[in-house]
């Protein structure tokens, strides 16, 4: 046999970082249309450092969504998009797990 000797390579810069930490934080809210509960969307947490995805979530019939397991130093803004193509895309920038 022949030895094989492995390196690591790195891969985009543009992948999500997991940083170590407390990771007992959650993010809570609820989608509205109108002022009324709205379960047809589509709700998005980004990470501010690098703009990639962290999770999708969908509302519950009451519109309420949660993002849990996060860590509590992480910079984010969630994004809720209309499963009917009605309305345009909610932005809520700097939000950060409690």
């Amino acid at each position: 046999m022949k030895p094989i000797s492995r390196r690591i390579l790195h891969s985009s810069n543009m992948l999500q970082v997991v940083v170590a930490g407390p990771v007992l934080a959650a993010i809570k809210g609820s989608t509205k249309k109108l002022g009324e509960k709205y379960k047809d969307s589509l709700v998005v947490l980004y990470s501010k450092a690098n703009l990639q995805p962290i999770t999708v979530r969908k509302p519950d019939a009451n519109g309420q969504y949660q993002f849990t397991g996060l860590n509590a130093n992480l910079k984010t803004f969630v994004v809720a998009f209309d499963s009917n193509h009605r309305f345009n895309a909610v932005i809520q920038d700097n939000v950060v797990p409690k």
